[in-house]
C-alpha cells in the first residue's frame, strides 16, 4: 500500500490491548462493548478467549495480544469489528477515539498475523499498527 497520502486518509479507531496500540478503519468500527461471561469453544485455539451474544448475533472475542504475540491483557472490553461477513470482537483496555492515521500502512510481517497489521504509523500522538479487517477476518476463518 505505500504512505498514506493526506488526501487518501481515513479515519481510524484506535485502542490498545496492553502497551500496544491498534487502529481499525472506524466504517468497520461498529461499538465498543464491555461483554459477559463467555462461552468457550472447545479445541479453540487460546487466542478465541471464547463466545457471547449481542443483539441477536454469536460474537467471537479475540485477544489481539494473545494473537500478536505480546501475552494477554485481562479486560472486559472489546470492539466490535463489524464486516459483510460477520462481526468478531478484538479484546481493548484502553479506547482512544476516532483519529486521522499517518505514516507507512507496509505490513509488519512476511506471515501470520502480522501481515494484516500495517504500519508503522501514528496515529492519537501514539505509534499504532493498522489492522487490515477482511485480512484478519481470513486469517481468523482459516483456523488460526
Amino acid at each position: 500500500m505505500g504512505l498514506i497520502e493526506p488526501e487518501a486518509r481515513q479515519s481510524y479507531l484506535v485502542f490498545a490491548c496492553g502497551s500496544s496500540w491498534y487502529a481499525v478503519p472506524a466504517e468497520s468500527a461498529a461499538e465498543v462493548v464491555t461483554f459477559p461471561e463467555l462461552t468457550r469453544v472447545p479445541g479453540a485455539p487460546v487466542h478465541l478467549l471464547g463466545v457471547f451474544a449481542h443483539r441477536g448475533e454469536v460474537i467471537p472475542v479475540v485477544d489481539i495480544g494473545l494473537l500478536v504475540g505480546k501475552g494477554s491483557q485481562s479486560t472486559r472490553r472489546a470492539v466490535l469489528v463489524r464486516l459483510p461477513r460477520g462481526t468478531l470482537a478484538l479484546t481493548a483496555s484502553t479506547v482512544a477515539g476516532v483519529s486521522q492515521v499517518t505514516g507507512s500502512l507496509e505490513p509488519l510481517g512476511a506471515s501470520g498475523v502480522h501481515v494484516h497489521l500495517r504500519g508503522p504509523a501514528k496515529g492519537a500522538q501514539r505509534d499504532v499498527a493498522v489492522i487490515e479487517p477482511d485480512g484478519l477476518f481470513d486469517y481468523l476463518s482459516q483456523g488460526a
